[in-house]
């Protein structure tokens, strides 16, 4: 299961339940970011690896579902 030899909109299901996930336990961070008094290059880079996953479920059709907060197919 690498993201790297996986065809556009071929990914495993599981591979993308992960990112899913990793998304989720991000996002429940960065409201507290003040709290841990990270620096700005590190705000960059959480940033940029939010950015890296949405776009990984975006380009193989998924979104998270803001209701159940679960992996699903985004609309055409």
């Amino acid at each position: 299961m690498s993201l790297q030899h996986s065809p556009e909109g071929e990914i495993d299901h599981k591979v993308l339940q992960a990112v899913a996930g990793a998304i989720k336990s991000l996002e429940s961070i960065t409201g507290t970011i003040v709290e841990y008094k990270i620096g700005i290059s590190d705000a960059q880079d959480l940033h940029y690896i939010m950015r890296r996953l949405w776009s990984i479920l975006e380009t193989n059709g998924y979104t998270i579902d803001t209701d159940t907060n679960r992996l699903r197919r985004a609309l055409p």
